[in-house]
């Protein structure tokens, strides 16, 4: 009863003019009945359930824009929609019916483009980190510039702010919302990848999120993706650092968020990005620093008393590197 008239009301020439949509309370129950039992969301994906879901949030994304508020019908829909993913990405067979049903993902990070809606923000991201379970799933963000999004929240983090001490609500305060967010994203972009966090479900291994990462935001600090708290890493990302591992400031940041902003424009306009999803991208401002063994050695000359994480291994890098270049 409840997913056909979802998929009435998604019909109806009428929607979006109506004085009490039905749409938005139908997938708001909806969402409910799947979270109170597994067996709920199963039936529903015997039922059909996913593609008419699905032809209700096209049809809402279709008309959210830079101008849309939190409380528009449309927007309120796709919270509920996408909450309602969330809950059945839990289980196998709703997972097949999600990978089945492609324009699911694309329109989820179609949403993530608009900042005007930061709470919808955040529930597209939470999906997207609860699809990374599934290794096709992880493809389909890849390729729908999943990446575009999450990196550039998390650019918006403001440490300060948690340590200041000072008790914030999400709902008065903006920068506690992006800070949420941030953590949220970083936390989605990890599991896409198949990085091992604390206290957080395991996500099968993805060699090219792994290798995108690591060039994106260098070797060293997508290796403490899964060594750092989620705070830690945020500040690191979001302060300037110089050392023989990591070269990282407002220059590189600035780089590297004009490469997210032009691909998520493409990626919105054209459908089109890079390809390579930023296997290939290269840091300007690093082209002239000579790196053997993952160190920079200018850093290093300036400060020989850092401590090497396998001092043994550079030593070979080194040595390999003079023996190379001496042939």
């Amino acid at each position: 009863m409840l997913i056909k008239t979802i998929e009435r009301e998604t019909g109806d020439e009428d929607l979006f003019s109506k004085s009490a949509p039905i749409l938005t309370a139908a997938s708001e129950v909806a969402y409910h009945t799947m979270n109170n039992s597994a067996l709920n969301s199963e039936e529903l994906c015997r039922e059909n359930g996913i593609p008419i879901l699905q032809a209700a949030f096209a049809r809402c994304v279709n008309v959210i824009s830079e101008s849309s508020k939190e409380d528009d019908m449309s927007v309120q829909v796709c919270s509920h929609i996408a909450k309602c993913y969330r809950v059945s990405s839990q289980f196998e067979t709703c997972r097949e019916s999600i990978v089945e049903t492609p324009n699911i993902v694309k329109d989820l990070c179609r949403i993530m483009y608009y900042k005007n809606l930061p709470r919808l923000n955040v529930i597209a991201t939470e999906t997207a980190s609860s699809f990374a379970v599934d290794e096709w799933l992880q493809t389909q963000l890849l390729q729908a510039g999943v990446l575009w999004h999450v990196l550039q929240y998390i650019f918006n983090y403001d440490y300060t702010l948690d340590e200041s001490g000072v008790e914030t609500n999400e709902s008065t305060n903006q920068q506690e919302v992006a800070n949420n967010l941030a953590r949220l994203s970083l936390v989605a972009a990890a599991r896409l990848g198949g990085f091992k966090l604390a206290g957080s479900e395991g996500t099968p291994y993805n060699k090219t999120i792994q290798s995108i990462f690591s060039n994106l935001l260098t070797p060293y600090l997508a290796k403490l993706i899964s060594r750092n708290t989620t705070n830690e890493l945020l500040k690191i990302l979001n302060s300037n650092t110089e050392n023989p591992y990591l070269i990282w400031d407002n220059r590189t940041r600035a780089e590297l968020t004009d490469y997210l902003l032009t691909q998520q424009k493409s990626m919105i306009r054209s459908g089109e990005c890079d390809m390579s999803f930023g296997e290939d991208f290269k840091y300007s401002v690093l082209k002239d620093e000579l790196v053997i063994g993952e160190v920079y050695i200018r850093v290093y000359n300036e400060q020989p008393t850092f401590v090497l994480e396998d001092p043994k291994g550079f030593a070979t890098a080194v040595l390999d590197f003079i023996g190379s270049n001496a042939q």
